[in-house]
């Protein structure tokens, strides 16, 4: 549809709602592709503080899904990437993807904390940080997706039980780095938070439609560490630990796997 010989409207429109999720370096992208009549509309239109306003607020919902979906995974991203960081994630291939879900809110949380993981994964942003970073968010990423990943059978764990763990305790982490990023600037709670060494592991049991979670520390994670690794053998005396029998009775253990221990 064209109003005249010069201007597509269409073209107008959908660019001022692509510029609306893209970065900054997105935005001169897109206008620099328009005639330069269309160019000079969409610019005077994507600029202000009420567009600054509607970026802002699509930000700050976006950012809620995944402090509760990744807590820590993104405390370090946005720390590190700002602004730029969930633009980057808003114009990428994976949030303009992902499936509709029809009378969701804005934005749903499931397709939205998929879509943050694709877009890591693609990017390879986890890659290019810490190694403590790399196991925050594996270990997130695996709580939420772990029963899809590739490998997450457990033939000693019940059926569709998956199992995540850490060498730091990754949800403890997250709550004191949210107290100190609701006082101080992020990349300076990212900088001055410390990470407490205490290996960390959640157990994920589906039961009547959903997921329950067991979540075990210390010792208890080297002790029962077999269980979701088939890499280690049966221990001799795990019908006689107490580690096993708490396991046995919480239910995560597959049935025959330790003679003599009954829930």
């Amino acid at each position: 549809m064209t109003t005249d010989a010069t201007l597509d409207v269409t073209r107008i429109q959908d660019t001022t709602w692509h510029i609306l999720n893209a970065t900054a370096a997105g935005r001169r992208r897109l206008l620099a592709a328009l005639p330069e009549a269309e160019r000079e509309i969409v610019a005077a239109g994507t600029t202000g503080p009420g567009f600054a306003i509607e970026q802002a607020r699509r930000r700050k919902t976006l950012a809620n899904v995944l402090t509760v979906s990744y807590p820590v995974t993104f405390f370090a991203y946005y720390a590190r990437t700002g602004a730029d960081g969930l633009h980057g994630l808003l114009e990428g291939e994976h949030w303009r993807g992902r499936s509709a879900q029809p009378g969701s809110a804005f934005p749903p949380a499931a397709s939205t904390s998929a879509a943050f993981s694709a877009h890591l994964r693609t990017g390879g942003w986890p890659d290019r940080q810490e190694e403590w970073v790399r196991e925050a968010f594996r270990f997130e990423d695996g709580l939420l997706f772990g029963a899809t990943m590739p490998g997450a059978a457990r033939t000693r764990l019940v059926p569709g039980a998956w199992a995540v763990e850490a060498s730091f305790d990754v949800p403890e982490y997250a709550t004191v780095l949210r107290e100190r990023g609701a006082t101080d600037p992020w990349p300076e709670a990212l900088l001055l938070t410390k990470r407490r060494p205490a290996p960390t592991a959640v157990v994920s049991v589906p039961a009547d439609g959903r997921i329950r979670r067991l979540r075990l520390r210390g010792a208890d994670v080297a002790a029962l560490r077999w269980l979701w690794d088939d890499r280690l053998p049966v221990p001799e005396d795990a019908a006689g630990a107490a580690s096993v029998r708490r396991a046995v009775a919480a239910g995560i253990v597959a049935a025959g796997i330790v003679d003599g221990v009954r829930p």
